[in-house]
């Protein structure tokens, strides 16, 4: 069905993105027109000038400018600037995990005796790294080599919560399980992260130690959403955000 309120929507985010190029079709089957820009380069203000919404779907540092003159022009985007900036960062994720209260393994800056993941500061600097070489370490913790995957959606009326297992890509490349119906006290420090950091899409990595607790890796807000059904619920959301604001 097309809409008589049209907008022109800019998607931060690989334009073979199946997710969000299935949303996108979405989108302009509803009138709409989308355009991808690759978050790696640098998006003119020109081009901010003339969307209704930008969905930062990925960001990397040279997108930071754009993103700033958006929000001082008014021009939507997806999820907010402060936290975009903010939980790039991986300290102040794990932080803001901590907050909501998520268990998250104990971290060094110099490498320690125990088995260790190593990680950048900042999730645009690099993948995770078993034992390797990183500005930070944390502590890996006994499991199976599987994640256990949470992303939350806010689709303008409530936030759907979606689950599912892969394999971990510290082994080897990452491979889809299962879906999984999501915990309920993590569902319930979900919405409260949703929250408090007024997000409209987030994922968040856990893994299960061998006393079936749940331990929180990482939040990502440039999150894939594969395997997770919760396109419909992007796709309003993503209406949502320039409706509604």
């Amino acid at each position: 069905m097309r809409t008589t309120n049209a907008r022109h929507i800019g998607i931060l985010c690989s334009e073979d993105q199946p997710v969000f190029t299935a949303i996108a079709r979405q989108l302009r089957d509803s009138g709409h027109t989308v355009q991808f820009f690759d978050p790696r380069s640098e998006l003119s203000l020109n081009y901010v000038d003339d969307l209704n919404s930008l969905v930062n779907k990925q960001v990397f540092p040279v997108n930071l400018p754009a993103l700033k003159y958006a929000r001082k022009t008014g021009t939507p985007l997806w999820n907010n600037l402060v936290a975009t900036i903010a939980l790039s960062s991986r300290l102040i994720g794990l932080k803001a995990l901590e907050a909501v209260g998520f268990r998250t393994p104990r971290i060094a800056f110099e490498k320690p005796e125990f088995e260790y993941v190593a990680k950048p500061f900042y999730i645009w600097h690099g993948d995770p790294e078993l034992n390797g070489e990183g500005q930070f370490y944390q502590e890996l913790i006994s499991t199976k080599p599987v994640d256990y995957k949470y992303y939350a959606v806010n689709d303008g009326v409530r936030v759907q919560i979606a689950a599912k297992r892969v394999t971990s890509k510290l082994y080897g490349p990452k491979r889809f399980l299962n879906r999984v119906s999501p915990k309920p006290r993590l569902t319930r420090r979900l919405h409260t992260l949703v929250n408090r950091f007024d997000l409209q899409g987030v994922g968040v990595d856990f893994v299960k130690d061998d006393e079936d607790r749940f331990w929180a890796i990482d939040v990502n807000l440039a999150a894939g959403y594969r395997d997770s059904g919760l396109e419909p619920a992007l796709c309003d959301s993503i209406s949502a955000s320039f409706f509604d604001r």
